[in-house]
């Protein structure tokens, strides 16, 4: 059994395998845990009889503030190991970038499970609250585009003004809206939607032949009838099963 924290800005998906192919898995807030204990008492609240006890952690960490508190967890809870995701400590893959160790490890992780599981040419959108695109091209890692995550640009406008209000994040059937809901749905989704595309077409061309084009993470399937790919929820959770066992072998 192993256990997986996928850390994120908003929220924090854990999840518990065996294989790293099924997951039992549960999305939590990343504010609501500040310490080892908190996280011990939210985890027995998840799964209730299941030990959790004495097992290996995974960590797949954007918020490098809280790593201290999935060490003083594995200290105490685990069997003491915990394993951080990094380019760094990876080398399956060329990390083709001015400086591979700055490259978010959830983005890490998606690039390892592409690579192992569709190939060496991938394209990889991850929408959480930002949006990533990753390219991996002939087994390299050739960087990729950063841009605000659907949440993002809706709380944008909600914050920044003193009229418009939240709404769904949900795509908008058309793209002239008669209300301010739709207004504002065309102009974050659609709209957001439309430059990946653009940006995705664009990082195609570079390509002797034609790449998979991967969608991940919390938003996916909001996109998935309207940009040509596959949505794969679980590849980050994947790619940190691969680098477990890719270290653990290097140890052995």
């Amino acid at each position: 059994m192993l256990l997986l924290f996928d850390v994120g800005n908003t929220h924090t998906t854990v999840a518990l395998t065996r294989d790293g192919k099924m997951f039992e898995k549960y999305r939590i807030s990343t504010k609501k845990y500040e310490t080892e204990d908190e996280l011990y008492v939210f985890l027995k609240s998840l799964y209730g009889g299941t030990v959790i006890e004495g097992i290996a952690t995974v960590v797949s960490s954007v918020v490098p503030s809280l790593n201290i508190v999935f060490e003083y967890f594995a200290n105490k809870y685990g069997d003491g190991n915990v394993y951080f995701v990094s380019s760094t400590d990876y080398n399956k893959i060329v990390w083709n970038i001015n400086y591979p160790k700055e490259l978010g490890a959830d983005r890490v992780c998606d690039v390892i499970a592409a690579y192992k599981e569709y190939g060496k040419d991938c394209i990889i959108i991850d929408y959480g609250t930002a949006i990533t695109i990753d390219v991996l091209k002939d087994g390299v890692y050739e960087g990729g585009v950063i841009m605000p995550g659907f949440a993002m640009m809706i709380n944008a406008l909600f914050k920044g003004t003193a009229k418009l209000p939240l709404v769904e994040i949900k795509p908008y059937d058309g793209f002239i809206g008669k209300d301010t809901e739709s207004n504002i749905r065309i102009g974050t989704i659609n709209a957001t939607v439309g430059a990946i595309k653009y940006v995705v077409e664009n990082i195609t061309k570079e390509y002797n032949t034609p790449p998979v084009i991967i969608h991940t993470g919390g938003h996916a399937l909001y996109v998935q009838k309207i940009v040509d790919g596959v949505v794969d929820r679980d590849l980050t959770l994947r790619g940190m099963y691969y680098f477990y066992e890719e270290k653990k072998n290097s140890a052995c």
